[in-house]
């Protein structure tokens, strides 16, 4: 009996360990989901207040210390024959009160941010053609991409050693 107990605890303590992950990335799903729900639908909103929106729904995650958002429009182009062809990066925008740094997957090489919040990326005179975009689109079709990503630390080191990011991007 006195081997049980022990053994019992730790389940106990990687089960909950377990439903944190489960729970934070339930979250990190749902605040991408709406934000790409508003940003496609709010016209009178900035993307910094969309960002602002969703983060402060994050409870009990902390976006302002382990969390960045980032909001991107692709627009889809075509070729001389009216085939499409890879889209473009014709915004992108990341929160202004990230607290994690980790690069957009959509593309990564903005080097200069600008804006009231330094949240507004500087993307030059051509707008940058991404070549593994998921989504084919058609000349002029535009799509929102929201990316989440959150740094997770481990209660415990019982199940996982060390932090881990979890990151959801959804496109609407």
């Amino acid at each position: 009996m006195t081997f049980i107990v022990p053994i019992l605890l730790l389940i106990m303590m990687g089960i909950f360990e377990l439903t944190q992950v489960i729970q934070a990335n339930n979250i990190i799903i749902s605040i991408s989901r709406e934000g790409a729900n508003l940003i496609s639908r709010n016209s009178s909103q900035t993307p910094e207040q969309v960002m602002d929106t969703i983060a402060s729904t994050s409870d009990p995650l902390n976006l302002d210390q382990d969390g960045i958002i980032y909001i991107n429009l692709v627009v889809g182009r075509e070729d001389d024959s009216g085939n499409p062809i890879d889209p473009v990066l014709n915004q992108q925008y990341r929160w202004g009160d990230f607290g994690y740094s980790a690069q957009s997957s959509t593309w990564d090489e903005c080097t200069q941010w600008g804006g009231s919040d330094n949240g507004t990326c500087d993307i030059g005179d051509t707008d940058p053609v991404l070549t593994n975009f998921p989504l084919q689109l058609d000349s002029g079709e535009s799509v929102y991409v929201v990316e989440v990503i959150y740094r997770y630390s481990p209660i415990s080191t019982l199940i996982f050693d060390s932090d881990f990011t979890i990151k959801e991007l959804t496109y609407l």
